[in-house]
């Protein structure tokens, strides 16, 4: 019995002794989980921003194009965008289109990566978001 115990207790020391942490482990392991989180971090709140962006092209395309096909003039209606930065592109002679014709509005924006470009090697810090929008022409051409 008193073979038994003694057996025990030396497997029981070896595990503990095993067990105990090393000084500077918990240093090295945070310093490898916080690059790995704070670039997924980083790359989530970018992304949001280019989407962010994105939809206020596609918005601002679309508003061009609906005032474009109902003839409104910039005169009496308010600014086409949320970002004054942004001016959409419409067809030419919109006015003098039939009913029925198609007008199309573009918009092109300039998007600047604040961190994904520094972890992508070779990639640009800037890309063009474009947004194009058509709709038919209502009513009597003027």
């Amino acid at each position: 019995m008193r073979r038994f115990l003694q057996s025990r207790s030396s497997g029981f020391s070896r595990r503990k002794r095993l067990a105990r942490t090393k000084p500077g482990q918990a240093m090295i392991e945070m310093a490898l989980v916080m690059m790995i989180l704070l670039t997924l971090t980083f790359g989530i709140a970018d992304a949001g921003l280019f989407m962010y962006d994105y939809v206020q092209a596609a918005n601002c395309s679309r508003e061009g194009a609906r005032r474009a096909a109902v003839r409104a003039t910039n005169a009496e209606s308010p600014p086409f965008c949320v970002s004054s930065g942004l001016q959409p592109d419409v067809t030419d002679g919109y006015m003098t289109l039939p009913a029925g014709e198609e007008v199309l509005s573009t918009v092109t924006k300039a998007h600047k990566w604040i961190v994904i470009c520094y972890l992508v090697p070779g990639m640009s810090c800037t890309i063009d978001i474009k947004a194009a929008t058509s709709m038919r022409m209502e009513g009597q051409k003027l």
